[in-house]
């Protein structure tokens, strides 16, 4: 039914962790913890689900995610020793900074760590500014590591780049039990969204009738399956406009859009632009990153 929760392990000597990882199997469960986790993505690309919210990710990307919000990353790859996804994670307890954010000075800080609950992109100047933090924070050591994931969240918390990822909170505690039904629904979406995917057929997957599915579904996620469904189709879709040259008609069949007029719409919809719209900016703004380089 629910997110598995997840074990942070900590060494005995520090009051949080900073991992370098390779390869994010870990993260392919639909999962929550209490930590509140800062990901940063050095390389690699594929599918993040945070919350109710589901878009693509790729290298230089960096997200706050808060305490119990369920997420999952799934890779585009398999993993490839010599050639692996690689994150750098930070996770720390909300209690472990409880009497550093009751003064007033810190309200800023404060604040972030509540808007985590919906999840939260940093960009622009301010991932600039973060990754060289997060990048030190490694090598660092005792107060001084401290004082670093401090400066890392008030930089964040002052920031005006900041993008909400989730449309609603998330991190109430979940139950335990069931933890697969959402991870089977969601890796069974995301294996298969190019053809249709009737609700019987999901239903089915986990033992519910229909109406049971659609109401089980939208109590876990705040939304629809039929939304989730298209949220997935039109990531994809963004993948291939921004990867690749194919036509918009290919890039909507290859997406699981029965017609290029009803793709057209349902981007709209979603992204607020037409396919080549996209297409297009996302093509100057390669160009003008190019430049700045």
């Amino acid at each position: 039914m629910n997110p598995h929760l997840q074990s942070i392990p900590l060494n005995s000597d520090q009051s949080f962790s900073v991992e370098l990882i390779m390869g994010l199997d870990l993260y392919k469960q639909w999962h929550y913890h209490r930590e509140i986790e800062l990901i940063y993505f050095i390389r690699g690309s594929g599918k993040r689900c945070i919350g109710d919210n589901v878009k693509n990710f790729q290298e230089d990307e960096m997200i706050l995610i808060g305490s119990n919000v369920p997420h999952m990353m799934r890779p585009d790859k398999a993993y490839d020793s010599y050639n692996p996804d690689e994150v750098i994670v930070i996770h720390f307890l909300p209690e472990i900074l409880k009497s550093f954010l009751v003064l007033p000075e810190n309200k800023a800080i404060s604040d972030l760590l509540q808007k985590a609950s919906y999840g939260i992109g940093i960009h622009g100047e301010t991932l600039l500014a973060a990754k060289r933090l997060v990048y030190s924070i490694r090598s660092a050591r005792n107060t001084e590591r401290f004082i670093i994931l401090l400066q890392l969240l008030n930089l964040i918390a002052h920031s005006g780049n900041n993008t909400l990822v989730s449309h609603t909170a998330f991190g109430a505690a979940f139950h335990k039990s069931d933890d697969n039904r959402l991870n089977r629904i969601y890796h069974y979406t995301l294996n298969n969204f190019s053809r249709e995917i009737t609700l019987k057929e999901i239903a089915a997957l986990v033992h519910l009738t229909p109406h049971s599915f659609c109401r089980y579904f939208r109590s876990r996620t705040r939304k629809r399956f039929s939304l989730f469904l298209l949220e997935v189709r039109v990531s994809h879709a963004c993948k291939l406009l921004s990867d690749t040259d194919l036509s918009v008609g290919v890039v909507s069949y290859e997406s699981g859009f029965m017609n290029l007029s009803n793709f057209n719409r349902h981007f709209k919809l979603v992204t607020d632009k037409t396919p080549l719209e996209y297409r297009k900016q996302f093509h100057n703004l390669k160009q003008a990153n190019t430049v700045l380089v």
